[in-house]
């Protein structure tokens, strides 16, 4: 809404100072580093987002040479968030951007970017993912437009009760959107800017039909292994990772020939899976 900001926890100055003060072997520096940011920031760790602890050595022996860059990531941000968000609020006026929370912390590597499923009005950006997935060149225009959208669809299409019982057509449906928001927000982008991942852009519609036909008989499925085949990445498959996203995109574009923004944004069921089935069907076989 107009005149409000979103709530900004900046952990990153704190962390980075602490990070950059660490001596000792790797087994010590990870004992201190899981004592002194996980163990104290227990809202961020333990309540939004649950680490793996095991990742922490990995972390803390990488992470110097990722300081510099996130720190330039940082000031980024700082920089850049308020135009982009006051753009997506022109867009969409009647996001509630007061009740939202943004969080800028440390990952360890472990995302760039993403919204708890459990707290739907909070985004945590992990500066250090952005840095090692992106680098300095980090598409933040996207990323956040991508985001920020996510939050305006749970506010105006609540997820149930149970979030991690969504059927795989809501995922993808969910991230397709959002990857159609963001190109149609940021003018100019490229398929491979919006889908982040210049392989998928390429190599990814000819692999759409067939996937479509394999998707086409799961649609209602809420089996983590058949929803990370579409959604989770992927290096040396046949099938580009990430496939789902391109999937739900396709169906996003052709939904917004007779619809608006903020139409598809409320689309729910059963007209949600009615059309996503029909989109579904006609990029697995071209006809309905």
């Amino acid at each position: 809404m107009a005149g409000e900001s979103p709530e900004i926890i900046d952990l990153i100055p704190q962390d980075l100072h602490f990070v950059t003060s660490l001596s000792g072997d790797t087994d010590a520096r990870a004992e201190l580093f899981s004592k002194e940011i996980l163990a104290r920031e227990p809202e961020i760790y333990q309540h939004l987002w649950h680490v793996d602890s095991a990742k922490v050595k990995a972390f803390v022996a990488k992470v110097p040479q990722y300081i510099s860059d996130i720190r330039k990531l940082h000031a980024l941000f700082q920089q850049q968030e308020p135009a982009i968000l006051d753009r997506f609020c022109q867009v969409f006026p009647d996001f509630a951007v007061g009740k939202v929370k943004i969080y800028l912390m440390l990952s360890l590597f472990q995302f760039d970017a993403k919204i708890p499923s459990e707290h739907p009005d909070s985004l945590l950006i992990g500066l250090d993912g952005l840095a090692r997935f992106h680098g300095i060149h980090a598409p933040l225009a996207v990323i956040l437009s991508h985001e920020f959208f996510h939050l305006y669809h749970f506010q105006v299409n609540p997820l149930p009760k149970n979030p991690d019982d969504l059927p795989l057509y809501r995922l993808l449906w969910q991230e397709g959107l959002a990857v159609y928001v963001s190109q149609q927000l940021n003018s100019g982008a490229s398929l491979a800017d919006v889908l982040l991942d210049p392989r998928l852009a390429t190599n990814g519609p000819a692999s759409v039909r067939p996937e479509a036909k394999r998707l086409f008989i799961c649609l209602d499925s809420r089996e983590d292994i058949t929803a990370a085949h579409f959604l989770a990445k992927s290096e040396n498959g046949e099938v580009p990772g990430r496939i789902g996203y391109l999937i739900g995109y396709d169906v996003a574009t052709r939904l917004a020939q007779n619809r608006s923004l903020s139409s598809l944004a409320r689309l729910r069921d059963p007209g949600l899976r009615f059309a996503f089935r029909r989109e579904v069907y006609r990029l697995a076989y071209g006809k309905l």
